[in-house]
């Protein structure tokens, strides 16, 4: 037989073509295309060969070019499934799909054989039983659910007669859940795994990602539906992902009531363990619930002296269940590149009355050091009337970027994204003006540019010495923006989602790690200045010389 399209000979002579030994001979000739066509014919040669009834063929499988030949002999039982695997040869289109393992085939294998125990007791049959439910692929009905004892059956039993049940206890003696009766086949239609499940809710889910969790507290429910569904192979709600992630977080951290009762205990021990540090606790008398707190570690305090006399003010969002805000005061350090946390307040908003009370002990804190506090701000809710009472002879800078922020909203609707990039540009001309005849000048060029009914009125809520570098009245430390604080919120994103007593000891183990951190590395500089700062004089050294 030969097909030149498929550029493939096979010879095949029953007569001739046997061995001395009574097994079949095949010799194949191929140019290596058309390879597809060549399988075929083997698949062909082979189903003739059993009909035969031969025990054994030889092939011979060689290039039209005679560099290459190879023999093969393949046995031939009853089945033939052994003999060649046929994905081998197709190309990726036609290859037979793979079927996915997930983490939920072993579920399969949770409920056995009678006599099987469960040494979690009755939760953990329920536990499992559901699991394996869902993975079989049918739903069942409790005919009884106590402590100790459990009967379930399958939910097809009343319309269709199914069969399958299950029957347990609890062991007297060890604990231990014991299957004491079970039929475990169908007897009804429709057992099939399915990827939603109607059993397949937030106590399956918890157990199956609380590990997750423990790592990433700030996953998303619709991550998690996408992590679910990629390990198990289900899909499950909104609904369900946001509720088993909350009790997963119950579960690791605590519930957030306990955590409110545990702040009183935690005050105590930074007194005993910390002694210097600063812990407000304030709560409604008439309840005793919790309203605010102030809390500034005494090695925060001390390692503050040695900082830029410059603080960086903001108020960020809880992410827990009871929400509320957190008010923070960060410092710079020496290398003038890192954040110094200094102090925080919990509240449950941002109000004249916590920035009151914030600004308050935290100016306790400070006036012992007799230096004289350059503060940077957003111009928060609450915060200028609050700075104003009890910081009155502070120099105080609006932060460049929100203002642009600012700006710019009041052109939504109402020019091109060119004309709001040409206000940015003077804007930041204005605001860095070094003199105030410069700044006479950009202002001429921002009101021609953005519009003098716009500009005059934004401009005229604003203190010219709190945000122009022409008239601030201090030392900004080259600082312009409230960056520093934005650092800082972003540095422990992840636990303000935890408990509030959590997140104060988490926030507390971390920065302890820093500062361990940033002190071993300061072990090994070798200069007076800080490696930031020392490159910083050394480039203008180099420019100076240069020019």
């Amino acid at each position: 037989m030969e097909r030149e399209r498929s550029n493939v000979a096979l010879y095949f002579n029953s007569a001739s073509a046997r061995n001395m030994d009574g097994s079949l001979a095949v010799k194949c000739t191929h140019s290596g295309q058309g390879f597809m066509f060549f399988f075929l014919q083997l698949m062909m040669l082979f189903s003739g060969a059993k009909i035969y009834k031969l025990d054994c063929v030889d092939i011979a499988v060689l290039k039209n070019s005679g560099s290459c030949s190879k023999k093969v002999s393949a046995s031939f039982e009853d089945s033939c499934s052994g003999i060649v695997d046929e994905d081998d040869y197709l190309t990726e289109a036609f290859r037979t799909e793979v079927q996915k393992s997930y983490l939920s085939n072993e579920w399969a294998s949770y409920i056995q054989c009678v006599g099987q125990k469960f040494r979690g007791g009755s939760p953990e049959f329920r536990d499992k039983l559901r699991k394996y439910a869902i993975e079989v692929g049918f739903s069942f009905v409790f005919i009884r659910n106590d402590w100790d004892r459990v009967h379930a059956v399958c939910s097809n039993w009343g319309t269709e007669g199914c069969d399958w049940n299950v029957r347990g206890y609890v062991s007297p003696a060890n604990g231990c859940f014991i299957i004491g009766e079970l039929n475990n086949v169908h007897s009804c239609k429709g057992v099939l795994r399915k990827q939603k499940h109607e059993l397949l809710g937030s106590k399956i889910v918890k157990t199956c990602i609380e590990e997750d969790i423990s790592y990433n507290l700030s996953l998303k429910p619709r991550e998690i539906i996408s992590k679910f569904k990629s390990a198990y192979g289900f899909d499950i709600s909104y609904k369900v992902a946001w509720k088993e992630k909350q009790k997963a977080r119950e579960m690791i951290y605590g519930s957030e009531a306990d955590s409110f009762n545990k702040l009183t205990w935690y005050r105590e021990a930074v007194f005993e363990t910390n002694q210097g540090s600063s812990f407000v606790l304030e709560v409604d008398p008439s309840s005793n619930r919790f309203q605010r707190l102030f809390l500034a570690y005494a090695g925060c305090v001390k390692g503050f002296e040695f900082c830029l006399p410059v603080l960086f003010v903001d108020g960020t969002f809880g992410k827990s269940v009871y929400k509320g805000q957190i008010l923070c005061a960060t410092g710079k350090n020496g290398n003038h590149a890192r954040f110094f946390p200094l102090a925080m307040c919990v509240c449950d908003s941002e109000t004249d009355a916590n920035w009151s009370f914030f600004f308050q002990h935290l100016k306790s804190l400070l006036e012992p050091q007799g230096r004289l506090i350059t503060f940077i701000s957003d111009r928060g809710v609450g915060l200028l009337s609050a700075f104003d009472k009890i910081f009155p002879g502070n120099p105080h800078l609006f932060c460049y970027k929100h203002l642009v922020h600012n700006l710019m909203s009041k052109y939504n609707g109402k020019g091109s994204s060119v004309l709001k990039d040409d206000v940015k540009k003077k804007f930041f001309e204005l605001a860095y003006s070094c003199t105030e005849k410069e700044y006479r000048f950009h202002l001429r060029e921002l009101r021609e540019v953005g519009g003098a009914d716009i500009i005059d009125p934004f401009l005229a809520d604003l203190s010219l010495q709190n945000w122009c570098r022409a008239f601030f009245p201090r030392c900004r430390y080259g600082i312009m923006a409230n960056s520093v604080a934005e650092s800082f919120n972003a540095w422990f994103a992840v636990e303000r989602e935890m408990p509030v007593y959590t997140m104060l000891d988490q926030t507390r183990i971390r920065v302890m790690q820093m500062m361990g951190e940033r002190r071993d590395e300061a072990q090994h500089w070798t200069s007076q200045l800080t490696p930031v700062m020392e490159g910083r004089l050394k480039e203008g050294m180099d420019t100076t010389t240069i020019s």
